[in-house]
């Protein structure tokens, strides 16, 4: 609009007057106003009058002034223009060559009357034609002060109106070119222009001009370049123009960085006098070598039916590129720190944008603008201006967090900003969101997975209302309506109304503090609230209820419960209503509170965690699980004794248990300590059981069948300690404690009293408890006293004095809990006591009851126990085999699991016992160490004695020592896994009943028997003599070893003048029972027979204590037999040596009779030969009777010196031949035929 207003001063009515003006001033001097006037009206084709003085000179250079110079009249008889004053200064040389040339003219207090008719032509060009001699004048200074410039539309009906118009102008000739630099007002927003024109096209009449535009309000230029023509009478502007923002930062920007190009824009234009055409656009942002685009149209229509329309596409933006103050990385980037104030800040941005004055529409749509790291997405947006803001279509966006934002209604700018529509905010990463808008995610809104709203609203800076409300957050879904009223000095108001299926106000506090920043809590606890609310759960502060439906007002410092109900909340309900006012200092009010739960566990757990620590408190939760099925109602009062006062009235049942409490505090903002404090309660049950449950120990579920009461007393005076009673009483049991203890929390309990307690019968109470006594089951009265003191966390309890079941124990204890682990340290003095006991308190019960064997149940878990370092002395001390120890002094140790007893040192068996003990439980898998001397004990008292006859079975000072461990998962697996080794050893050892002498009397009596020796009748003779007497033995040593809970006694040799004895043994240690053999080799002396060695094996089995002895005596028999065989072989040689004589005689005869029976026939065979021999030689006598008669005398003598001897032909087994010389002329003879030896008849021999 600027540039046409000037365009129509610059061009026409300035080009005309000057030329008016000018044209006859040189031409005629004489009649000079006349002339003026009709020379000017011919030239402008308007009537020109000067109402004021003329004055004019010549020398030293040509001079006019002009005063109140009127051009017109127009279509309603009013001047087109009027100038209150006009002169100009002009050189005198050029007007030779016919050319005025004007150095010097100022024009003040110009005012023009342009008329835009209603068919679009302007009045001005109606009428006759203006002829301007444009090339004969030039124009080298014109000042134009105090312009004024009416625009008529007559199509619209508005009037645009241009003020202060200040310019410097310049032409050189009145057809152009023209330059001009000015100021203006135009409808009150104030700028600069330059413009510049060319001589008009002589074929179009079109005039080139070049126009600049820069707004003193707003942060932008434009450049338009184009042609300036009549079409039809109708001025039409057409060409190109470029925008160009001013960048306010750029002075701002450090010198290491490079300033980012402000935003520039560029496109088409078409300027009539009914519309402004841009067909196109093109809008730059950033580098220019790379700039993000964006593309559209825009029309402004001013004529009959005024209306607008813009419309910009364009590409991703990335801010970073745009801005100075750009984030340089990920996470850079200009919070605004919460919502409320980023919409401060766009209402601010969008208040700075004009609202046209007339009818239209523009549409906004952008994939994305990046900035830092945060990314908006699919922008669009439609809106059409509605007088002092805009109507909004639609606006929508995707902001970060997967964010859906959608809006739909009236927006106003101008004055006080507003919103009036339906808004929709719908985030399916509502983490994201946070993050973008603080740069903080709060962790109730990283749990969440949606978050949103939709509702109609109303929205100012005094008011924000939200009507049809449908809330969102995570898997609550709520309806109603919220108000929020914040007149200025008055408190602000809160109006909530909502019901719907949950809601978690840590996540609904985390959103409210996006939208209004990090002064939530300020802001609403300084405002008047009423709430309305129905939810079927509520998360707070972690904590869930359920069915909650609640009324309730907050109004500066009031507070009015009306209804509160909640179904759940930790497994309890609660019914509560009442009211409070006045200051922390001032309270009163009342209350009444209902409270039920099946188990109070879950919802007092709770408490204690939402609540500051106190050790009331978590003793109250440890004893929870007792106060199941609670039904209990409290009033609770404040201020009414006029001061700040509470009293509270408890009463209900639990578990059985009736409870009362009178609690009373005349100063519940007690900063100082001083205030009084009063509490009785008191708690009856027909079961003791449950009242110690209730109390705060850990009972078993063993009933003891008593009703119990419990009573606690406590006064405070405000002093450093409070007097305090508890007090328990049963059928015979009464237990007291009184004294003054602190109730401070950093030292609660602490000071100093008395403990008492008298018992028929204490067990079935200690039972209960958990406490595990020896001889269970025979009663236990117990009275007990003692001295308690309790200081930074620890309990001496001195001057104890018990007499439980008749047992004296006197000493004292220190309970220390200042550590992690508790621990009991001091001295004890009893009259007996049980290892067994104090095994099962590590490893659980021994023995099974039912069975009295070893347990085989699975060893508990180990219980977190206090840690012990106690000096015992015990009178009698019960090891749980043999006899028990007297005189026991030892150190009892216990921690992490592991009982030890250290330095044992007592008198046993007549001996000194010393070692070391240790028993333990690693989560359910036993361990044990023994370390066991016994020096000088006494084998009388060790071992069991005989049945018959009251004997011991042996005597003797003995010296034992043993190293064993195990590990098992039960007691019985424990004893099984033992391994380990010792020895005993005996200087002088004696047996009973084991006669080692007994070989010459079992002799003389086998002697005696008659028949065959057998087993039978040498166990007789032997067991009657073995048990005779004893069997002494010097410096024995018996070494063994446990393997698998088995003892074994191996390789044990005794040696004594009678005999020497072998053994070895089992002893079985998990079932008692034992196997063992001892062989007995007796000495024979000179009855010893080789093959044979008299001995006797005695065989055990059977329990450890007293086994059962079988005598084998298959050695002995052996000996005996062999003995007896060896006498009856003596007297059979004796008889086979008579015999065997008296056959060799035999033979002797009968080889006699035989030689003399072959000699007789040698002889005859010797006549018969020699017969023969005489009649051959005779007839060969005279052939050989010398060689014959040799021959004859060698056979005779070879005859005599070896007679010839025939072998028995009866068949008869001939007899081996005696070696016997020939010089004993022994005569051989046949001998019986030899048979084998027979014993038969030998007894125990064959």
């Amino acid at each position: 609009m600027i540039g046409r207003l000037l365009v129509f001063l610059g061009g026409l009515l300035v080009v005309a007057l000057f030329a008016a003006l000018l044209g006859p001033m040189f031409v005629d001097w004489t009649d000079f106003r006349k002339d003026f006037e009709d020379q000017a009206s011919r030239i402008l084709g308007k009537k020109v009058t000067v109402h004021g003085a003329v004055n004019a000179r010549l020398l030293p250079f040509p001079s006019v002034t002009l005063h109140d110079v009127t051009v017109g009249p127009d279509s309603e008889g009013a001047p087109l223009v009027t100038v209150s004053r006009f002169s100009l200064d002009a050189e005198l040389a050029p007007f030779l060559s016919g050319e005025a040339r004007i150095f010097d003219m100022r024009i003040e207090e110009p005012k023009a009357r342009i008329r835009l008719l209603a068919d679009g032509t302007l009045d001005w060009l109606r009428g006759s034609s203006a002829e301007i001699p444009a090339r004969t004048v030039v124009l080298e200074k014109v000042h134009v002060t105090g312009g004024e410039i009416e625009f008529i539309d007559q199509q619209s009906g508005r009037t645009r109106k241009v003020s202060g118009l200040d310019a410097e102008m310049a032409a050189a000739s009145l057809a152009g070119p023209w330059t001009a630099d000015g100021n203006a007002v135009v409808d009150g927003e104030a700028g600069g222009f330059h413009l510049s024109s060319q001589q008009p096209n002589p074929a179009t009449g079109a005039i080139p001009l070049k126009l600049r535009l820069d707004p003193g309000n707003r942060p932008f230029s434009l450049d338009l370049e184009g042609d300036l023509s009549l079409v039809e009478g109708k001025p039409i502007y057409k060409g190109r123009f470029q925008g160009q923002w001013r960048d306010a930062y750029a002075e701002k920007v450090p010198n290491d960085r490079k300033p980012v190009p402000a935003p520039r824009a560029k496109g088409e234009f078409e300027l009539t006098n009914e519309r402004i055409v841009v067909p196109e656009y093109r809008l730059e942002l950033a580098e220019a070598d790379n700039p993000y685009v964006i593309t559209g149209e825009a029309k402004l229509d001013t004529g009959a039916k005024p209306e607008f329309l813009l419309t910009a596409e364009g590409q991703q933006v990335d801010v970073n590129r745009l801005a100075n103050d750009g984030g340089q990385g990920k996470t850079g980037r200009n919070a605004a720190g919460s919502v409320r104030q980023r919409l401060n800040l766009l209402i601010a941005m969008a208040a700075d944008i004009p609202v046209p004055t007339v009818p239209g529409r523009a549409n906004l749509k952008l994939p994305a603008i990046v900035a830092g790291d945060t990314v908006l997405r699919d922008i669009q947006i439609d809106i059409r201006p509605a007088g002092t803001g805009w109507t909004v279509e639609r606006a929508a966006a995707v902001l970060p967090g997967r964010t859906q934002v959608e809006a739909k209604g009236k927006l106003t700018l101008i004055g006080s900003p507003s919103f009036s529509g339906d808004l929709l905010v719908a985030s399916t990463q509502p983490s994201g969101l946070a993050s973008w808008v603080s740069g903080a995610v709060d962790p109730a809104i990283r749990q969440l997975k949606s978050a949103g709203f939709s509702a109609a609203v109303n929205l100012t800076p005094d008011m924000q209302r939200f009507e049809k409300l449908e809330l969102a957050i995570g898997d609550a879904h709520l309806n109603g309506r919220l108000e929020r009223e914040s007149l200025r000095g008055q408190p602000a108001t809160l109006s909530v109304d909502l019901s719907g299926n949950e809601i978690d106000l840590d996540a609904a506090r985390a959103l409210g503090a996006l939208i209004v920043g990090d002064d939530l809590d300020n802001g609403v606890f300084a405002q008047r609230i009423a709430t309305r609310m129905k939810v079927g759960k509520l998360v707070a502060y972690g904590v869930e209820s359920h069915e909650v439906d609640t009324i309730f007002t907050l109004d500066s410092g009031s507070v009015s419960v009306e209804r509160l109900n909640i179904g759940d909340v930790a497994g309890a309900s609660i019914r509560a209503s009442g009211a409070a006012s006045g200051s922390l200092l001032d309270y009163t009010g009342k209350a009444q509170i209902a409270f039920q739960a099946a188990d109070p566990t879950p919802f007092l757990t709770m408490a204690a965690a939402q609540l500051p620590p106190h050790p009331a408190l978590a003793w109250l939760v440890k004893s929870a699980p007792w106060y199941a099925d609670a039904n209990v109602q409290a009033t609770v009062s404040l201020g009414d004794a006029g001061g700040s006062g509470l009293t509270a009235k408890l009463s209900g049942t639990a578990n059985g248990s009736t409870i009362a409490v009178d609690y009373a505090v005349d100063d519940i903002a007690d900063f100082t300590g001083t205030a009084s404090l009063k509490m009785n309660a008191t708690l009856e049950n027909p079961e003791t059981q449950i009242l110690l449950g209730q109390a705060g120990l850990d009972p078993l579920p063993i009933g003891t069948g008593v009703a119990g009461r419990l009573a606690l007393d406590v006064s405070d005076q405000g002093g450093e300690a409070a007097d305090v009673a508890l007090q328990f009483t049963s059928a015979g049991t009464e237990a007291m404690a009184s004294g003054q203890v602190s109730l401070d929390i950093a030292d609660f309990l602490a000071g100093a009293g008395k403990v008492s307690v008298k018992s028929d019968d204490l067990e079935p109470f200690l039972m209960t408890a958990g406490v595990a006594m020896p001889a269970v089951g025979g009663g236990l009265p117990a009275q007990v006293s003692a001295d308690v003191k309790l200081a930074d966390r620890k309990t001496s309890f001195d001057r104890i004095e018990a007499t439980l079941d008749g047992n004296a124990v006197t000493g004292a204890l220190a309970l220390d809990l200042s550590q992690a682990q508790p621990k009991i340290e001091g001295q004890l003095k009893a009259g007996h006591a049980d290892l067994t006991w104090l095994a099962e308190t590590v490893l659980g019960p021994v023995a099974d009851p039912a069975t009295g064997k070893l347990s085989q149940e699975v060893l508990p878990a180990r219980v977190s126990e206090p840690d012990l370092d106690i000096a015992l002395e015990i009178g009698s001390f019960s090891s749980g085999v043999f006899d028990p120890v007297t005189g026991l002094s030892a150190t009892l140790r216990r921690s992490g699991g592991e009982l030890t007893l250290d330095d044992i040192n007592g008198s046993w068996f007549g001996g000194t016992l010393m070692g070391r003990l240790m028993v333990a439980n690693a989560d359910g898998t036993g361990l044990y160490q023994s370390r066991i001397t016994l020096e000088g004990g006494d084998l009388a008292d060790a071992l069991p004695e005989q049945r018959e006859g009251g004997q011991a079975a042996a005597t003797g000072r003995f010296d034992f020592d043993l190293v064993a461990e195990a590990s098992g998962k039960t007691v019985s697996e424990l004893l099984g896994a033992t391994n380990g080794s010792g020895s005993l050893k005996v200087g002088a050892l004696t047996v009973s009943k084991l006669n080692l002498g007994l070989l010459p009397q079992v002799l003389e009596a086998a002697d005696g028997i008659k028949g065959e020796i057998t087993e039978d009748k040498v166990k007789g003779i032997a067991a009657g003599l073995i048990d005779a007497g004893p069997g002494t033995f010097q410096n024995v040593a018996v070494p063994f070893n446990i393997t698998g809970g088995v003892m074994r006694i191996q390789n044990v040799t005794l040696e004594s003048q009678s005999a020497k004895l072998d053994g070895e043994a089992r002893l079985n240690l998990i079932d008692g029972t034992m196997d063992g053999t001892a062989h007995v080799a007796l000495n024979a002396g000179d009855d010893a027979l080789a093959g044979a060695e008299p001995g006797i094996r005695l065989t055990y089995a059977g329990e450890i204590g007293a086994p059962t002895r079988q005598l084998d005596v298959g050695d002995l028999t052996n000996f005996l037999s062999l003995r007896a065989f060896e006498r009856e072989r003596r007297r059979v040689e004796a008889l086979q040596s008579n015999v065997l004589e008296k056959q060799r005689l035999r033979r002797e005869v009968v080889l006699h009779r035989y030689r003399e029976e072959e000699r007789q026939k040698a002889e005859a065979e010797r006549a018969r030969v020699a017969e023969e021999a005489r009649q051959k030689a005779e007839e060969a006598e005279r052939l050989a009777a010398e060689e014959e008669a040799r021959r004859a005398a060698q056979a005779a003598s070879e005859g005599a010196s070896a007679p010839e001897t025939q072998p028995p032909g009866d068949g008869t087994v001939a007899a081996p031949e005696m070696p016997v010389s020939p010089d004993e002329k022994v005569t051989r003879d046949s001998l019986p035929p030899a048979r084998p030896l027979q014993f038969d008849s030998l007894p125990g021999v064959n």
